[in-house]
C-alpha cells in the first residue's frame, strides 16, 4: 500500500506541478516580450514536435536563412517553418521557407512582412496541456482529477492506518502509573 500510495502522490505533485509551470509560462512569456503559440502541425517534425509551445519575439529586422518563424497567411492561418532563402525581388524581400519535415520547400514565396514572430526556443507537450487549460471544462478535468487523487492518498492513508497493528497495552493510562 505505500508504494501504491507513493505513485499516487508522486503523480500528483508531477501534476500539479506541471500545471503551474505552464500556467505560469504562459503569463509571464508576454510580459517578458515573447509572444506563446501552440504547435498544431506536423511539418516541423521532429525538430518542433506537435503539441510543443513556442516562444517567439516580434521580428526586429528581416529574418536570416535558418531562422524558425511564424507567418500570418492571407487566408488567416498561421503556419511556423525554417527560413530556407531570403529573395530580394520587385523591390522587396520575400522568403522561400520549409517545414523540417517537408521534403521541399514550400511552393510560393512569402514576403517578409507576413512575418509575425521569430522563434527563440520551444518546449515540447506542454501545449496540449495550455490547451486543455484555455477550455473551461479543461481547468474543471485538472482539478477534479488532482482531487481524485487526493482522495486515493487519504483513502489509502486511512487504510494503512486501520491496519497497522495496536501497540500492546502497558497498562499505564495517559502516561501516569498506576
Amino acid at each position: 500500500m505505500t508504494v501504491l500510495r507513493r505513485m499516487l502522490a508522486g503523480l500528483w505533485l508531477s501534476l500539479a506541478v506541471l500545471t503551474l509551470a505552464v500556467v505560469a509560462f504562459s503569463h509571464l512569456a508576454p510580459a517578458l516580450g515573447f509572444r506563446v503559440v501552440i504547435v498544431a502541425g506536423s511539418s516541423m517534425s521532429p525538430t518542433i514536435p506537435i503539441g510543443s509551445i513556442l516562444a517567439e519575439r516580434p521580428p526586429a529586422g528581416v529574418a536570416a536563412a535558418g531562422d524558425v518563424v511564424t507567418m500570418e497567411m492571407p487566408n488567416g492561418a498561421t503556419i511556423t517553418h525554417r527560413v530556407t532563402r531570403v529573395v530580394e525581388r520587385d523591390g522587396g524581400t520575400w522568403l522561400e521557407t520549409r517545414g523540417d519535415a517537408n521534403g521541399e520547400p514550400d511552393p510560393a514565396l512569402v514576403p517578409a512582412s507576413a512575418v509575425s514572430g521569430i522563434v527563440t526556443f520551444h518546449i515540447p507537450v506542454a501545449g496540449f496541456m495550455l490547451a486543455v487549460l484555455g477550455l473551461p471544462t479543461g481547468v474543471a478535468c485538472i482539478l477534479m482529477t488532482l482531487v481524485a487523487l487526493l482522495f486515493a492518498i487519504w483513502l489509502l492513508e486511512e487504510r494503512t492506518v486501520l491496519m497497522s497493528p495496536t501497540p500492546p497495552s502497558t497498562g499505564v493510562a495517559d502516561g501516569r502509573a498506576a
